[in-house]
């Protein structure tokens, strides 16, 4: 059997219907796997609920108005 390549933009061919469609499913596959970590860990800091709501549209005070922080300005 022989191994698959990892595809990149630089090596994929997108004139090979079969590789460019392979390499669109990798690039789903991680885009999924990132969304759903990134919905994980909003949920465990408790930023959205269960349905992916944003519970508080407050900011903490370190970072809200008048806050000492300048956020590299």
């Amino acid at each position: 059997m022989p191994a698959t390549r990892h595809l990149t933009l630089e090596t994929v061919d997108f004139d090979n219907p079969a590789e460019a469609d392979m390499f669109i499913a990798e690039v789903m596959t991680f885009g999924r796997q990132r969304v759903h970590a990134e919905t994980v860990e909003l949920r465990a800091k408790g930023l959205i609920d269960a349905e992916g709501k944003l519970i508080s549209r407050e900011l903490r005070p370190d970072i809200g108005e008048g806050s000492a922080r300048d956020f590299g300005r």
